[in-house]
This record gives structure tokens, sequence and C-alpha cells, in this order.
């Protein structure tokens, strides 16, 4: 057959430079999509470069925070893990800033949390919005 707008699947394989171009594209499309790995190995590798980032982040974080002020992050990552990691990167940037001036204490945390929490209008904290109960008074009924 001649060449034509539609080469054969024969005529694709028998080009290795270009089979090889459309692998490598295609396992960069994987990487930027965060598709599956192409083997099992690479699925273990990453998982371990995973974990070992994780424990990296979690061993440096505790470095910089009093151990009350890991219980209370430790708990905040319990009921909110959104708020935890938010707390945990901004205790990483300020480190990295050079703006602690010592171990993170509690207070500083709570602090800290209340900056999360500024604009987000949620109760239950300090600072939250304020109720306020209106009851009436028994006078002011008009059946007296």
């Amino acid at each position: 057959p001649s060449r034509g707008a539609h080469p054969s699947h024969t005529e694709t394989q028998m080009d290795p430079t270009l089979e090889a171009i459309k692998q490598k594209r295609l396992a960069e499309l994987g990487a930027q999509e965060g598709g599956m790995p192409q083997s099992a190995e690479d699925a273990q590798a990453a998982q371990e470069r995973a974990e070992a980032m994780q424990e990296q982040r979690a061993a440096a974080i505790a470095s910089l925070m009093e151990p009350k002020a890991r219980e209370r992050l430790a708990r905040i990552a319990l009921v909110k893990p959104e708020k935890a990691q938010a707390l945990e990167n901004m205790l990483l940037q300020a480190a990295q800033r050079g703006q602690l001036g010592g171990k993170v204490t509690e207070d500083a945390l709570i602090g800290m949390l209340e900056k999360i929490n500024g604009g987000s209008g949620e109760g239950g904290g300090r600072g939250g919005p304020k109720i306020e109960m209106r009851r009436r008074n028994v006078m002011d009924d008009d059946d007296w």
C-alpha cells in the first residue's frame, strides 16, 4: 500500500523513534495528570517518596512546637484536618522566613488558628460571632 493520510499499524511500528516519542509523551501526560504509574515498582517508589516527605514534614513541625501545642494540633487534625494542614503550612512558612523566635507555644498556636478563622465567621471559638438572646418580658404581654 502507498503512503497516504492513514498509515497502517505496521508502518508506525517500524519507526522506533516515532514509537519512543509517543511513549515518552504518554508518560509525561500520565505524570502531569497524576495518572497511574507505568509499573508496580514505580508505584511503590512513588509511595515511599510520599511517605518519606510526610515523615520529614511531621518531624520538622514537631521540632518547631512545644508538646502542648503539638497535642492541640493533633486534636484539631482529628476534627478539622484542613485547618490543621493550614496551621502546619503557616508554621513551616514562618520557620522558613525566620519569623519564629523559638518553639511555638499553645497560645501562639491558638493565635495562628484565630488568624485562619479570621474571616470565616464560624462560631465555636474565641472571638467568634456574638450571639444575642432576646427574651420577652412576661410583663410585656398585652393580655394583662
